[in-house]
């Protein structure tokens, strides 16, 4: 099953580290980089907002353990956002290519 994840950092620096250091270790098929993006949150009682980097992630079920692990060391964030969702619907040529790319 083909699982999309996302993170976001505050430099273009930071996400192309994270993107090469997946692909690298095989852990993701692709990364995706968008930004900035402006993001509006509450941190420690107040209202924040600044500019972000969006790392989109795609990788396969079998491969969610570490990924997870993967990014939660290597995350220059406290408190990382880190979300994972289902592929619902993937053609079988491109999750064919995403298991071959991320398998080791």
């Amino acid at each position: 099953m083909a699982m999309i994840g996302w993170t976001t950092v505050a430099s273009r620096e930071q996400a192309e580290t994270l993107a090469f250091g997946l692909i690298e270790s095989r852990l993701a098929a692709c990364v995706q980089i968008d930004g900035p993006v402006t993001s509006v949150y509450r941190w420690n009682g107040e209202v924040e907002h600044a500019s972000e980097f969006r790392v989109c992630v795609k990788f396969i079920d079998a491969r969610r353990a570490e990924v997870e692990a993967w990014i939660f060391t290597r995350h220059p964030y406290e408190t990382p956002e880190w979300m994972t969702f289902r592929a619902e619907n993937v053609s079988e040529k491109y999750l064919s290519w995403m298991e071959a790319s991320s398998s080791n």
